[in-house]
């Protein structure tokens, strides 16, 4: 087994797999050190590794690393809160696979910040453990629990770190009640059904400060923002329509006084034009066909 661990997630499942004498043939610490959890896991855990068993994140650039990676032999590989999209080298070196812990209900928000983002486009919450494919979030679901919090009753105390919290507690829940199914591969996994919802970090929007805030009062927020931003976009295209039109005519002025001037070369510049249009239609004509 090869674990790639961060945060408190991460302890937790490297925590129960030394507990309860599962073997542990390298173990990736997060270098960010979420949580400070790193050092909890030295402290502890230290003496039960050799020392050609523990790495960091950054030593995943490191071809010599994969290389020892990969003669560890491992079944399978975990990515216990990881937060980094591993490598294609890194990806095939577990003979069955990554398994993935991702804090919502997929296939909806996966990518960053789930937890925001199934407030902010009411989409449902949860928490799930999946399998790795060459995507991101989007390999087959293990096991999953959708939650309510119910954000309408709750929408006085609900803050984004407690639900997330809650998220982390949950599939803590659901990895140590399957963890033998996992291990002994007793498990069905099932393909994601509908495209869901993605999110780059960068999209996490200005109206989001702290993680402390009220849940309600930010999507509200948020989506005055949404609103008066798709009405300012729309304006602009109305300028954008508005200017397109007067410049039509300014290209039929140049059409008409070029005609007075040289007829028979304006003409031929026309026709080409008129070809360019029906090969531009044609084109049109095709995507319709193919639908």
């Amino acid at each position: 087994m090869i674990i790639l661990a961060s945060d408190q997630i991460g302890y937790k499942v490297v925590e129960y797999f030394i507990e309860k004498n599962e073997p542990i043939s390298a173990l990736v610490l997060d270098t960010k050190n979420r949580g400070n959890f790193n050092k909890k896991i030295i402290e502890k855990y230290q003496s039960k590794f050799k020392n050609n068993e523990i790495y960091y994140e950054t030593d995943l650039k490191d071809n010599e690393t994969l290389e020892r990676l990969q003669d560890v032999k491992s079944v399978y590989g975990i990515l216990a809160w990881w937060p980094y999209i591993i490598k294609e080298k890194l990806l095939s070196i577990p003979k069955k696979g990554w398994i993935n812990f991702h804090p919502s209900y997929l296939p909806f928000n996966k990518g960053a910040h789930p937890n925001f983002w199934s407030f902010a486009e009411n989409t449902p919450s949860g928490v799930t453990i999946h399998k790795i494919d060459e995507g991101i979030d989007t390999g087959p679901i293990i096991f999953q629990k959708l939650i309510d919090f119910d954000l309408i009753k709750n929408k006085k105390n609900l803050t984004f770190e407690a639900t997330y919290k809650r998220l982390i507690n949950e599939i803590e829940n659901i990895f140590t009640k399957n963890i033998k199914n996992l291990v002994n591969n007793d498990y069905q996994s099932n393909i994601q059904i509908g495209k869901g919802s993605f999110h780059h970090t960068s999209q996490l929007p200005k109206v989001l400060k702290s993680w402390k805030q009220n849940i309600f009062k930010t999507i509200i927020n948020y989506d005055k923002q949404k609103k008066l931003l798709i009405k300012n976009k729309l304006e602009i295209l109305d300028k954008i329509e508005s200017t397109r039109k007067n410049n039509n005519i300014n290209w039929m002025n140049i059409l008409r006084t070029s005609i007075k001037s040289s007829t028979s070369d304006t003409l031929k510049i026309i026709k080409m034009i008129n070809q360019d249009d029906n090969k531009i239609s044609s084109l049109f004509k095709k995507l319709n066909d193919d639908e």
